[in-house]
């Protein structure tokens, strides 16, 4: 073999040579990236089949017994006046009802409703000639059981009474910051402050009133009867302004005092009166989900009724504990009212944080009222109701 052959074919085994380490890199390579990326199992040991577990759910069955539980415990129904007994013909349940709080016929509708939605049959219901017993008869739709339910009015004293809420709101803060500020925010009862909106030192309260957990409310200034002569303050709402500019006044409120959850007018004894007006600002109160406390500046006020009619949560002024001074003589014709007004089941009253004064007497008619049997409690809790929902 000549020397250029040897030659050429030496060059032809080495490129043969490289080809194959470059497709044994490249498989090296793939292989590499499956396995990293797990889509080649190397285990030695065989994969384990993945078998589908199956999941049975067993129906549990509700009774007569567990939704008539359940109802007496949405509507508060004490263990002493909840009685349960099996004879041969049904399963007799008494249950006795604060006339108070709930009556026959609602709680007639709340068991009624509760039994059918699982499926419970009604035999047959009475009322008594007195009105004070009505009488059910059910079927439990699982077993057949018959259930005889008498509903009926308990005695005076099986209830324990709940005590008479007390609202107190107390108006005007803004205008100071320190030491008087902070003792009326050191009152431990709940009581709600009214702020003025655009006072040098509105912020300041309303920001130490929440630090020390009690509510604030936008105490909105409004044009009295007696404008100019009482100026109702800054940027007051007045009559003679647009829907416009008193709906920009409204919202500035707002935003300049973002805690607050509801409103009370400040003055307004011609502002109230005008159910155009009050419109107006109901709806931006409405608007932001705020409720509204009529001060009842004058007995011509339309201010609580609008707001009614409004839908929007709203309560009125039962009288103004510093006025017309905070005499003893004053004092004692205020608690004697606060006595009359004992039998109602919530009640707000209204004074003012002008001076320590004022302080002094708002402490000793709170001591007072706590005696007499009232919770005292921030406005928004005169909200509040507790009926039981009927399904």
């Amino acid at each position: 073999m000549t020397k250029s052959k040897k030659k050429k074919r030496k060059k032809k085994l080495n490129w043969i040579n490289f080809l194959l380490i470059f497709i044994f890199v490249v498989i090296l390579a793939v292989a590499t990236y499956f396995i990293i990326n797990n889509r080649i199992d190397i285990s030695i040991y065989p994969r384990e089949k993945k078998e589908k577990v199956e999941t049975i759910e067993i129906e549990q069955k509700i009774s007569v017994d567990d939704v008539i539980l359940e109802a007496i415990k949405n509507m508060g129904i004490p263990e002493n006046l909840y009685k349960h007994k099996v004879r041969k013909d049904a399963i007799y349940i008494y249950i006795g009802l604060n006339k108070d709080e709930i009556d026959l016929n609602l709680a007639n509708a709340i068991i009624t409703g509760k039994i059918e939605s699982i499926g419970g049959k009604i035999i047959s219901g009475n009322e008594t000639r007195t009105g004070f017993k009505q009488e059910l008869e059910f079927i439990d739709p699982f077993d057949s059981q018959k259930y005889i339910i008498k509903l009926y009015y308990a005695t005076e004293g099986s209830y324990k009474k709940k005590k008479p809420q007390l609202a107190i709101v107390v108006d005007d803060f803004g205008y100071f910051k320190g030491e008087l500020l902070n003792d009326f925010c050191q009152i431990k009862q709940p009581i709600t402050f009214a702020i003025l909106p655009d006072e040098t030192h509105s912020r300041t309260a309303m920001l130490k009133a929440n630090d020390t957990n009690h509510e604030t409310i936008i105490h909105i200034p409004m044009e009295p009867m007696s404008y100019p002569k009482n100026n109702p303050g800054k940027n007051a709402i007045y009559v003679h302004l647009s829907k416009k500019e008193i709906i920009k006044r409204m919202e500035g409120y707002i935003k300049k005092l973002p805690l607050c959850i509801g409103a009370n007018n400040h003055m307004g004894s011609l502002v109230t009166t005008d159910e155009d007006i009050m419109k107006i600002v109901l709806e931006v109160l409405k608007r932001h989900e705020m409720f509204f406390i009529d001060s009842r500046t004058t007995t011509s006020s339309v201010a609580y009724s609008t707001a009614q009619r409004m839908m929007i949560p709203s309560f009125e002024n039962n009288f103004f504990l510093d006025s017309p001074n905070i005499s003893d003589k004053t004092f004692n014709m205020k608690i004697e009212k606060l006595k009359k007004l004992s039998a109602k089941d919530k009640v707000l009253i209204i004074t003012h944080c002008s001076n320590r004064n004022k302080l002094n007497y708002l402490k000793r008619f709170i001591a007072k009222a706590e005696k007499l049997g009232f919770e005292i409690v921030p406005v928004s809790k005169l909200f509040e109701y507790s009926l039981p929902e009927i399904p």
